[in-house]
């Protein structure tokens, strides 16, 4: 097994960067989920979870400076001028806030992902980071294929899962791995915690053709328990390149 690809989200719930390496600290991968998107009115840090208009802007790190580009085109760095951009995009008064920082954030997300005016429900992050649950998730070949064959219908694109390691895996080469099982990327070593239970995020519209598809979660509710990927532990950090050497431990 070997790694496929890298992926890393500057900014909670827009979209990412693919990168050729990256370095994975005790917390994840450097500067995932670094910084969010607070709604002054609800101190929520906002999740495409709850407003799916995140996923049309982007973010990125250019020597070592974040770049937030919105959906006009328009890119910007932290400071006044993005916050009152964000604003004006969004409705609300929004201001952009680095997880080093802000202490544990609360997220929402819609109660029914059906439904994208249900109730909202609420959790709280992790100190440091704005990262759902665990600090690296991953996600292999076999996983997109075997949906593919299954439900050719569907457009079943990487980005629609927000991995940070995609790997290139032989069919059920992880599938069978349970909690406590250690895996070699790398330099680094992680522990599976669970499987990924996924949510709304699957279904949401993407910028490049990605259409809505509530079939998405349908399917994957249905067919696989709504687990598709792993969740993982940092064991020992260090680098992770494109096509670094997998191995069960």
């Amino acid at each position: 097994m070997r790694v496929e690809s890298l992926w890393r989200y500057p900014v909670k719930s827009m979209q990412g960067e693919s990168c050729d390496e990256f370095s994975v600290e005790a917390s994840g991968v450097a500067r995932d989920r670094g910084f969010g998107v607070l709604n002054l009115v609800t101190g929520t840090v906002i999740s495409a979870k709850r407003d799916g208009r995140l996923l049309e802007a982007s973010a990125t790190l250019r020597g070592g400076e974040l770049f937030v580009r919105l959906p006009d085109g328009t890119e910007l760095g932290p400071g006044d001028v993005l916050d009152a951009s964000l604003t004006n995009w969004l409705g609300q008064p929004m201001r952009l806030v680095d997880a080093s920082s802000h202490g544990v954030a609360t997220f929402q997300s819609q109660e029914d992902f059906e439904e994208d005016d249900s109730s909202s429900e609420s959790w709280e992050g992790s100190e440091g980071s704005f990262v759902d649950e665990s600090p690296l998730h991953l996600l292999t070949t076999a996983n997109l294929e075997l949906l593919s064959i299954e439900r050719p219908d569907l457009q079943w694109n990487v980005r629609r899962f927000r991995p940070n390691v995609v790997v290139d895996a032989s069919a059920g080469a992880l599938d069978q791995v349970e909690s406590g099982q250690r895996i070699q990327i790398g330099e680094v070593e992680i522990e599976i915690w669970k499987g990924c239970t996924r949510c709304v995020m699957t279904t949401r519209a993407q910028p490049d053709g990605l259409e809505r598809q509530l079939d998405v979660l349908r399917h994957v509710i249905k067919s696989h328990d709504n687990v598709v990927g792993l969740r993982a532990r940092v064991v020992r950090t260090g680098a992770v390149h494109v096509d670094d050497p997998v191995s069960l431990i």
